[in-house]
This record gives C-alpha cells, sequence and structure tokens, in this order.
C-alpha cells in the first residue's frame, strides 16, 4: 500500500509541477475535428507504412491513422518517464498496435519511417531537422502540429481552428493554464514536409 502511494503523489507532484511551472498539462486529447482534417490531408501511397511519433501522449491522433493503415506498423517515442508510462497504459487500455518506446528523440532510427508526426516542442526538435534530412528516406512525410521543424522545408500548411465542442472551453481559454511569459507560442497549424 505503501508503494502505491508514493506512486500516486509522485505522478501527483508531477501533474501539480508542469501545470504551474511549466505551464502547461501535460496530455490534451487530440481534438476529433484536427486528427480528421489532418488524416484527410494524408496520403503515403502504402498500405503497410511504417509511422512513427515523436511524442506520442495520448495516442488519439495515432489511434485513427492505425484504423487509416491497418496493415501499417506503429512505433511512438516518449524520452521522458511519466509520457512514457501514461503511453504505455494507453495503448494497453485502447488495445492498439503501437510499440510506445522510451528513448532520446535524437537516437530514434528513421531510416525505415514512411511518415514522422512530431509533437515536440522547439526546445525538444534541436538538430530534428538535419537529423530526418540525412536519416529518412526520399518521400519520407513528416508532420508537425504546432510548430515548424527547423532545417526543414515547408510543403504544405494547413490551418487547425477551434471548433464548437465538449472541450472548447479549454482551447479558448488556453490563458488559464499556462504562463504569460511562455517561451513558446503554439500555431494553431500543422505543417507537412516531404524529404
Amino acid at each position: 500500500m505503501g508503494i502505491f502511494i508514493l506512486v500516486f503523489v509522485y505522478f501527483f507532484t508531477r501533474l501539480v509541477f508542469d501545470i504551474l511551472l511549466r505551464g502547461f498539462l501535460p496530455f490534451l486529447p487530440s481534438r476529433p475535428w484536427v486528427v480528421d482534417q489532418i488524416l484527410s490531408e494524408l496520403d503515403l501511397g502504402k498500405e503497410d507504412p511504417t509511422m512513427i511519433a515523436l511524442s506520442t501522449g495520448r495516442s488519439g491522433f495515432f489511434h485513427a491513422l492505425e484504423k487509416k493503415y491497418p496493415q501499417g506498423t506503429f512505433i511512438g517515442i516518449e524520452s521522458d518517464l511519466f509520457p512514457y508510462i501514461v503511453s504505455k497504459i494507453q495503448t494497453l487500455l485502447r488495445m492498439t498496435r503501437i510499440r510506445v518506446i522510451r528513448q532520446p528523440f535524437h537516437r530514434v532510427n528513421v531510416k525505415e519511417a514512411d511518415f514522422i508526426y512530431s509533437h515536440l516542442y522547439p526546445d525538444k526538435m534541436r538538430g530534428l531537422g538535419k537529423k530526418l534530412k540525412f536519416e529518412c528516406r526520399p518521400d519520407t512525410v513528416v508532420v508537425s502540429t504546432g510548430f515548424i521543424i527547423p532545417d526543414l522545408k515547408i510543403k504544405k500548411m494547413v490551418d487547425l481552428p477551434d471548433r464548437r465542442g465538449r472541450l472548447d472551453w479549454l482551447s479558448k481559454n488556453q490563458s488559464l493554464i499556462q504562463r504569460k511569459s511562455k517561451k513558446f507560442k503554439k500555431e494553431k497549424k500543422a505543417y507537412f514536409f516531404v524529404i
């Protein structure tokens, strides 16, 4: 029982730390219309693509990809322990084929990837563009939500506006849960790149 309490206190403290000091909730779910909009723009031209998500989170977008490409290979990467555990639990609860790995993003093997999804903040993207240019096969599609990946040329940009829904108050009132002096301003756009 004591270990359970310690684990609970650790995760609760981590959540409070993220909200108060970092200014964000670690796992806001992907809004369904955003997932639909990105999926409608995505055509990989293969039945069995290999897909990598840098920062899997709660895996909502990746879960939708799994439905669109049932023969695909899905690998989710998390570099920190807490998001890794949450991602593992989510994949177990949803009974998905997403394989979640805990590994630093700069060490991920992207050579076989047909599609890479990045939900990273700019401080985690240092060197990512150069790595993808150097290691990925030609015609690998990369999508980043919210931030441009440095050193990659944008092929397409898709606006992701807010819509009315159950959680619309949360996306319109982000200032309630974010610091005023945020280091990075996340845009409501998806950026498509082709290597």
